[in-house]
Formats: C-alpha cells, sequence, structure tokens
C-alpha cells in the first residue's frame, strides 16, 4: 500500500510559500514514513533604478550576514527495543532572485523525516 499527500501552501500577503509531500509505504512488516517540506520566505524586495546602483545591492548583502552560511542539521534515533528508526535532515539558507528590476531576498528551511517501524504481529499494527 501507498499513500501520498501533497500540500501547496501560499501566504495571503505571497510573502511564505511551503510545499509539503508525506508518503506513507507499507512492505510486508515496515511501515515507512516520509516527509519532504520546502519553505520560503521573501525576506527583502528591493527596486532598483539603475543597474549599476551596488549601494543598494551591498545593503542587502549587510543586512543578510547571520544568513551567510548554510545550516545543516541531521538527528537520528534508533529504537531496538520496538524496532523503529526516524532520521530528521533539515537544511537552511537564502538565495537572491532578480526579476526585471527587482532583487528579492529569500530564505529557504529545507527538511526531509524518514520514519521506519516495523508492524508488531500481537494485536496489530503500528500507525
Amino acid at each position: 500500500m501507498r499513500e501520498i499527500l501533497y500540500r501547496n501552501i501560499t501566504g495571503i500577503d505571497h510573502r511564505r510559500h511551503e510545499q509539503s509531500i508525506r508518503e506513507i509505504i507499507v512492505r510486508g512488516d515496515v511501515i515507512a514514513k516520509v516527509e519532504r517540506r520546502c519553505v520560503y520566505f521573501v525576506r527583502d524586495k528591493i527596486y532598483i533604478d539603475d543597474p549599476g546602483d551596488v549601494d543598494r545591492l551591498e545593503a542587502l548583502k549587510k543586512d543578510d550576514a547571520r544568513w551567510k552560511k548554510r545550516r545543516f542539521h541531521i538527528l537520528r534515533d534508533r529504537d531496538s527495543a520496538l524496532g523503529g528508526d526516524k532520521l530528521f535532515c533539515k537544511a537552511a539558507g537564502n538565495f537572491y532572485i532578480i526579476a526585471g528590476r527587482y532583487v528579492f531576498s529569500i530564505i529557504f528551511i529545507h527538511s526531509v523525516k524518514i520514519d521506519l517501524e516495523t508492524v508488531s504481529t500481537k494485536g496489530g499494527g503500528a500507525y
């Protein structure tokens, strides 16, 4: 059995956008739950009058000093007694988009969560 749920959500002010996919796969006595999320925030929008106006772009870069480094985390939890294994990966950072005379500063957060469980033969399965 395989079940897939896809969500595409845009905020009311169009400054936040989220996409997520949740998938549940049952094969034999193993249940795999995988959830992927991508969240994007428009942090800043600058109009450039002159393409040579570098000062405004430099100000945008200085404001994003805390987002210059990419952040990446991995967490893992294994439960031998119950036969479960969980993995969570998360990445965050920023990038820029130039559309016409506008420069957008976008912050992103991507995450993947994987949960593996074994179905108990005594008294039904874990769901």
